[in-house]
């Protein structure tokens, strides 16, 4: 028997133009309005809805509550199923499965509660990065388009089925006019890109999980250096060690999407990636290998200059500055030239801190 919702609260949530996107991608077409009171929607001759389009009318929740009968007698689905849907029609849903027998009451520790949802906004500014620009690490510093995306996903109830986090990712609703359809170039059309981070995420996270199984048939991190082309970073990768990971155990996490029905998903979209536990050695040691090696542009340090070093009649000196690099104290050798040089051997003498900027490469870094 499935539940009939008839509380006011719960139904009085609904955005009637929300519901008529749901609608109208559904199949049903508007057949009459009365402007700011409601419209008539029919599917077929078959089905008949009446929508409210004010909240502020009596029997706004009534109304509500008979169309949800009326979707789930058509879908043949709960009304629950329903208005969860209707609740995000115009939003990307990522569900994140964590199996593990532990947790299948969908509890989980709050200490793993709180790793798990840092290691998923992670995941996400990975993605919402390698859409601006296909880099093997990011370092500290994001783009402002991808911290500004990040500001607007939220995070819904988590659900049964081991451990279920559900992230909502809203993306504007496609619009078009009759002369788009009369003049636009074949092809599918340009999505925004709250719409574009969701399908690299989708397309990504595919592409680790394909690198991870060939890495461990051949040995190699060829596949993990071909799948940055495809926004695999070691940002992505340490997300999903740290999402797959508890104590010494690997476990599988599942990602399933639902895309907005106000922008249809092309057909060609994945729905479904599973990062088996077997993979997370070799997306631990892959990002491991991606940040080694991976130059930093751009990088400032700050710090005394302990070491000079400068052969005879060389146009050219070396310093070693010690400061921090990624929130630890390292020390980095800095080539200059000759004035630079001699700014550091007044620096050095007069025990004042210098600053440096240029190409950090991490494996002339000494501890």
């Amino acid at each position: 028997m499935r539940a009939d919702i008839r509380d006011p609260e719960s139904v009085a949530v609904l955005r009637p133009l929300e519901v008529a996107s749901y609608l109208r991608a559904s199949g049903w077409a508007q057949a009459e309005a009365q402007e700011g009171r409601y419209a008539i929607w029919t599917l077929g001759d078959d089905y008949e809805a009446f929508l409210p389009l004010r909240h502020d009318v009596r029997d706004y929740a009534l109304r509500m509550g008979d169309l949800l009968g009326l979707l789930s007698k058509v879908e043949d689905r709960s009304q629950l199923a329903i208005l969860s849907d209707l609740l995000v029609t115009g939003a990307d849903v990522i569900r994140v499965r964590i199996a593990d027998d532990d947790l299948a009451d969908g509890s989980m520790p709050i200490e793993e509660h709180t790793r798990t949802v840092q290691k998923t906004r992670d995941l996400f500014m990975a993605a919402a990065c390698s859409t601006i620009e296909r880099k093997a690490v990011w370092h500290k510093r994001k783009p402002d388009q991808a911290v500004n995306y990040l500001r607007n996903v939220r995070v819904g109830q988590t659900e049964r089925g081991s451990y279920v986090m559900t992230v909502i990712s809203k993306v504007p609703p496609m619009l078009q006019s009759t002369n788009d359809r009369l003049f636009q170039e074949p092809g599918e059309p340009e999505q925004p890109y709250e719409r574009k981070v969701t399908t690299n995420l989708a397309l990504s996270l595919a592409a680790a999980e394909r690198a991870a199984e060939i890495a461990a048939a051949t040995g190699s991190l060829d596949s993990f250096d071909q799948a940055v082309r495809d926004g695999v970073s070691a940002n992505l990768c340490e997300a999903l060690v740290g999402l797959a990971t508890d104590s010494d155990t690997n476990r599988a996490v599942d990602f399933s999407f639902s895309w907005s029905r106000n922008r249809p998903a092309a057909n060609q979209t994945i729905s479904r990636i599973v990062i088996a536990h077997d993979r997370v050695p070799y997306l631990q040691e892959a990002a491991r290998q991606l940040r080694e090696r991976a130059p930093i542009n751009d990088f400032e340090i700050e710090g005394p200059v302990v070491k000079l070093e400068r052969a005879d009649g060389a146009p050219t000196g070396f310093v070693t500055v010690y400061g921090l690099v990624d929130d630890s104290a390292k020390r980095v050798r800095v080539e200059l030239s000759e004035d630079e040089y001699n700014v550091a051997i007044a620096a050095h003498r007069n025990g004042v801190d210098v600053q440096c900027k240029g190409q950090l490469v991490l494996s002339l870094i000494h501890i």
